[in-house]
């Protein structure tokens, strides 16, 4: 049995009681019926339901979105990205390692493309960072970790506006996990911080800092498998054997992004009603400015290869590997767009035009050094008269040295009320292998080099959604011509054979009373299994309790949640070049792996805690079978985790009420008084 430290004994306490002290706090707070009554609020005193905030995008200030408050519902019992996603991704069996999607994906792409996505899941985009129109300060919190002292992630939001208008927005992300087999920690930090300052009535300008750094221990996966459940011969994980055995090798991908967005309402103004909210609103004219300044690099090293053949064909010198990729960019981006904004914060139309120019000024394959731009002229058409249609379009066209490329992406949204709500989408580009397909270095040694011909991809979907019933199906076909992939050598290779992929998933929300099943149903299939091995089917299910205990202070869920999926090929993973690759086909498929796991979670006020055991089926009745969703790396024994959050909102007050004061209440200005764009 393992020891657990005197430290984590002390701190799961301190945890516990910080917790029950909370609670008894809350319960002993709670007013009596005669006392809720009996105080009337003074106008523009915070609404009870503090969750009604809203965010803008610094890409899109005109447009205003709720970000509403976390249950304690999978969004927040599920601290691992990779199984965040309607379907889980598949990963190397520890949290914060390179992970892909098992379902397909077709990912937009346009222009030139590094081709390293294994750690895409865990990184901050400055085009992602939320600004929060609230009048006072906003944190958000959230902790989970697990038995080990080394098994922690972390997150926090903080947003602040101030006297004039500025607005402060900071997110920290943090994974730091040990893992179960030797040699497998994972490290990601991810921060991003920004401004958003509007200046007068027709001028706003964001400044955003983003910086990513990710680390991970590569082991190479475990040696041998035989000897899962046999405590004759290992006392646990850490006694199996890895293929990397001498704990040199290491993967790091770090990088920071600078980005400055400025929007110039050039014509149109807004019309308030006596309410100070906006009333009839004419058309705008606004030219938009986006300049980005980045740096991003890839590093693999492995110091002491002790006469390992596993790396295959990058095991060039027997003094060690190491490959390392740098890539500076500056990315100027200009469009005029003309719009029509609604009462309730979207447009009610919007036509944009531009120019999108990016500068690799330096792209460093060590030892080769490259130098190119990218230039595509840009469009985007929006148009959404009411809350039942609601229709976009984007469209990029490559000139100069991209001519022939393209990306041509589309929505449709149709409301039918009480009947449903269809939605349709459509993606069509053709761009670019990336760089690692193309040329690869290893220790400065040239690896490969292709000629390869430009991918062109074509996706279609089609959903319907009855939200009163709590169902949903999708429908989605994937046709690839020139389709890249990772052979068994981990090689880039390209086929001439037309991939196609047809997919469908459906959703279906069940609750009698207090108790839910939700459930997730998505079956795929591909004209080319050769190169694309994939699960035919997913199952995704959770059957629990969910209800006010307490005198109905506490929200309250208890459960399980469970997956599987059919036997497939799982792929390699070649952290050399950052890649899934193919396995050899002799390699046999696993059987279905039913993997369960128990939650508690529960919400008072703006706090909440989880506490999951996670993979039951290895501790009870499964000891021997180890689960794969990539070879040679399978998924941690029975473990348990526990998390908790903590959204502080500082008495923020909604839009509809910023502007209701009694003048001892007021929103800073910029706030209340101006509603950009």
């Amino acid at each position: 049995m393992t020891k657990i430290p005197g430290r984590q004994i002390r701190n799961l306490l301190l945890l516990i009681f910080l917790i029950f002290n909370h609670l008894t706090s809350v319960f002993g707070q709670q007013p009596t019926a005669a006392s809720s009554t009996s105080v009337r609020p003074k106008p523009g005193t915070p609404p009870a339901d503090f969750s009604k905030i809203n965010f803008v995008l610094s890409g899109s200030p005109e447009i205003s979105t709720p970000d509403p408050d976390t249950l304690p519902d999978a969004n927040f019992r599920q601290y691992d990205p990779a199984r965040r996603q309607k379907i889980d991704f598949g990963n190397l069996g520890n949290l914060g390692t390179a992970a892909r999607p098992l379902f397909f994906e077709t990912r937009p792409r346009l222009g030139f493309d590094a081709g390293v996505h294994a750690n895409d899941l865990y990184l901050a985009r400055p085009e992602n960072l939320k600004f929060y129109r609230n009048a006072k300060s906003l944190s958000d919190v959230r902790y989970s970790r697990g038995l080990k002292q080394d098994d922690g992630e972390f997150a926090a939001r903080f947003a602040r506006t101030f006297t004039g208008g500025l607005n402060f927005s900071l997110d920290f992300r943090n994974i730091n996990q040990l893992g179960q087999y030797r040699y497998q920690r994972a490290k990601h930090n991810a921060l991003a911080v920004g401004g958003w300052l509007p200046i007068g009535k027709r001028y706003d300008v964001f400044l955003i800092f983003v910086k990513n750094t990710s680390k991970q221990e590569e082991n190479g996966g475990i040696l041998d498998d035989s000897d899962f459940g046999n405590a004759s011969n290992i006392s646990g994980p850490t006694d199996i054997l890895v293929r990397w055995s001498d704990e040199k090798a290491l993967s790091r991908h770090a990088g920071w992004d600078a980005r400055l967005v400025h929007h110039l309402k050039i014509a149109g103004r807004d019309k308030l009603d006596s309410a100070g909210q906006i009333g009839r609103a004419g058309r705008k004219l606004v030219l938009s400015h986006t300049m980005d300044w980045s740096r991003q690099s890839y590093k693999f090293a492995d110091e002491n290869l002790e006469n390992d053949t596993a790396f295959g064909i990058f095991n060039v010198d027997d003094r060690g590997i190491r490959h390392f990729l740098e890539i500076k960019k500056v990315e100027n981006q200009l469009s005029l767009a003309t719009f029509k904004p609604r009462k309730d914060g979207r447009s009610a139309d919007r036509l944009a035009v531009g120019l999108l120019h990016r500068w690799f000024y330096r792209v460093w394959q060590e030892p080769e050094l490259t130098v190119f731009s990218n230039v595509f002229l840009t469009g985007d058409l929006k148009f959404s008269p009411s809350e039942k249609i609601d229709f976009s379009a984007n469209g990029n066209l490559g000139v100069l040295k991209n001519i022939g490329e393209y990306q041509i992406s589309g929505k449709l949204k149709l409301n039918f009320g009480k009947a449903g709500e269809f939605r349709a989408g459509l993606l069509s580009q053709r761009f670019p292998p990336s760089l690692l397909s193309e040329k690869v270095f290893v220790s400065k040694r040239l690896i490969w080099q292709n000629d390869f011909q430009k991918p062109v991809e074509n996706s279609l979907s089609a959903s319907y959604a009855i939200p009163a019933i709590g169902f949903e199906m999708t429908g989605q076909t994937t046709l690839i011509n020139n389709f890249i992939y990772f052979d068994a050598n981990a090689r880039a290779t390209q086929t001439t054979q037309p991939v196609q992929i047809s997919q469908i998933s459906a959703s279906e929300n069940l609750h009698f009373g207090s108790f839910h099943f939700d459930n997730t149903l998505a079956f795929q299939t591909t004209n080319r299994a050769a190169v694309l091995h994939l699960p035919k089917w997913f199952s995704k299910n959770s059957l629990y309790f969910s209800g006010k205990i307490f005198k109905k202070a506490m929200l309250f869920d208890a459960g399980v949640d469970f997956r599987t999926n059919g036997s497939f090929a799982p792929d390699g993973y070649q952290p050399v070049v950052w890649q899934f690759y193919l396995t050899a086909d002799s390699i046999p498929n696993p059987k279905p792996y039913t993997w369960l796991d128990a939650f508690v979670a529960f919400k008072v006020s703006n706090f909440r805690v989880f506490f999951r055991f996670e993979n039951v089926s290895n501790l009870f009745w499964d000891k021997t079978t180890p689960f794969y969703q990539t070879l040679r790396y399978p998924q941690p024994p029975a473990a348990f985790r526990i998390g908790i959050r903590w959204r502080f909102l500082d008495g923020n007050v909604s839009e509809g009420a910023e502007n209701q004061g009694d003048g001892n209440n007021k929103p800073p200005s910029g706030i209340g008084g101006r509603r950009p764009f």
